[in-house]
């Protein structure tokens, strides 16, 4: 019942005192966004069509805040809809063919989602750093800098930093479930069915092995895809929810089992060939493991 009371206030300040006064309340308001609840006023931030409520009992920094506002207002909108998950290299007449398609992409199954965010980008050095209040060993070796995203990040890292996220904002920051990831790699409703992350062309799209130059590069100078997220071919293996395990031709909805290690990676990385960068290449690591060659984004569930 809590949501139900949530309101938008953008009044003037003349019109948000009468209606404090009528409440018997004598609070010093500025123009923005509020929130009512437990019979008071509460300032929040309404940021892309989401609501952030800053958490009473943590200590935010300024830089803290600001460097959540610009991840939350480069969350993209996946509406959600229903999509065959996975490829086959057996029938090119089939659906999702692609030649180079694994034993374990298969079977190409159908799954259900509903509506979610996903980070735009892949998580920076500079937003793991101000949120986590320390660095992960980067290097100017392999990469490092701001707008370098971060890798060395286990799968057990990456859930807290969520956790902290969501704590921080009283949200609900959380991995991407596999399907979620693969579902948003593809564009979506607005899909082309590229084999890569919004183009054919994996060097339009994607940094890998074969044109990275030996190190890591900053977030988003690659082409976008269809849904406007950059990286999602490329540039770091990516952590998602799940335990790796095999695929089930059963549909589902919003699937997502976590059983333990190993957890899945997607959509390659700048040390790996280019056919790892295609949308439906799965790989599985250990989550207590780190690597320079993963990393992770985001995702949000705006209840």
């Amino acid at each position: 019942m809590k949501g139900y009371w949530y309101i938008k206030l953008l009044f003037v300040v003349s019109g948000i005192m009468l209606f404090v006064v009528s409440c018997g309340k004598d609070p010093t308001f500025v123009q923005g966004d509020y929130i009512y609840e437990n019979d008071d006023f509460t300032r929040v931030d309404n940021i892309n069509g989401i609501i952030i409520h800053w958490a009473d009992d943590m200590e935010i920094s300024e830089e803290q805040k600001n460097v959540i506002r610009d991840l939350v207002a480069n969350m993209v909108r996946v509406d959600g809809g229903t999509f065959l998950m996975g490829a086959q290299s057996t029938d090119a007449q089939g659906n999702n063919y692609d030649s180079d398609a694994q034993d374990n992409e298969c079977p190409v199954h159908e799954v259900l989602l509903n509506d979610y965010y996903i980070g735009k980008f892949e998580i920076t050095q500079r937003e793991w750093a101000v949120i986590m209040g320390h660095n992960l060993g980067w290097s100017d070796l392999y990469g490092r800098g701001d707008d370098m995203p971060a890798y060395n990040v286990s799968w057990e890292a990456a859930i807290t930093f969520a956790e902290r996220l969501s704590a921080m904002t009283g949200l609900s920051f959380r991995l991407p479930t596999e399907a979620q990831w693969e579902y948003a790699a593809r564009g979506a409703s607005y899909t082309q069915y590229y084999r890569f992350s919004g183009s054919d062309d994996v060097d339009n799209v994607a940094w890998h092995n074969g044109n990275a130059g030996g190190t890591l590069h900053s977030v988003g100078e690659k082409m976008p895809n269809e849904l406007g997220l950059c990286d999602m071919s490329g540039s770091l293996w990516e952590w998602c929810a799940d335990s790796y395990g095999p695929y089930s031709a059963d549909s589902s909805q919003d699937p997502c089992v976590v059983s333990g290690n190993p957890y899945v990676l997607r959509g390659g990385s700048w040390t790996y060939l280019p056919n790892y960068c295609r949308v439906t290449c799965r790989d599985s690591y250990d989550g207590n493991a780190v690597s320079i060659s993963v990393g992770f984004r985001v995702s949000l569930v705006n209840n």
